[in-house]
């Protein structure tokens, strides 16, 4: 019998798994294949009922846009590299605010707070941007970087609705240790 909170092996409801084929000889074809498959298609048609020349036309039309796409997507992914490069090289030497993580109960990284400082080296090995911050030996992916320059937490607890949002250094007049009952005391 499954533990409470067991489905089908699983050990919580919420975790899903994505699955798909990876590219091998057997689900691709290339437009050379698909020319090889017309041409047979072609010779072995029945002679009494020959295919329509708009539904040969279509699957041309259909493998030349399978064809493009594939061109302009890697197109746009090697753009997009060199674009991300370039802003993560652009970092350098300049102070930001990076999001700081923890590894939740389902394995997912969970935000708690933030950390100042400047970029002091970006690694582009790993395929993804990695920043390293002054006085840190962590690296940080690039999607962790929340702005350039001393942005607020958002990940602060917020006050209450009601309460006051005082700096640790702000004070009413005559509530300070510096005061007395009659005010501020005179120097």
């Amino acid at each position: 019998m499954p533990e409470l909170g067991e489905i089908s092996g699983t050990s919580t409801p919420y975790i899903t798994g994505t699955y798909s084929a990876s590219a091998n000889d057997k689900n691709t074809i290339s437009m050379t294949g698909f020319f090889k498959l017309l041409a047979a298609q072609l010779q072995n048609q029945d002679m009494t009922n020959p295919m329509d020349n708009s539904e040969l036309m279509a699957q041309m039309t259909q493998m030349a846009m399978v064809q493009s796409l594939t061109s302009m997507t890697t197109a746009i992914e090697t753009s997009t590299s060199a674009t991300t490069q370039t802003y993560a090289g652009g970092l350098l030497g300049q102070e930001v605010t990076m999001a700081i993580t923890k590894e939740n109960e389902y394995g997912q990284e969970e935000p708690i707070g933030v950390k100042y400082a400047k970029v002091e080296s970006v690694d582009f090995t790993s395929g993804t941007p990695t920043i390293r911050l002054e006085g840190d030996t962590k690296s940080y992916q690039l999607a962790h970087l929340l702005g350039i320059g001393r942005i607020p937490d958002p990940y602060a607890e917020k006050p209450e609705e009601g309460e006051e949002d005082k700096d640790e250094g702000d004070t009413e007049p005559g509530s300070g240790p510096e005061s007395g009952p009659d005010g501020p005391e005179a120097p």
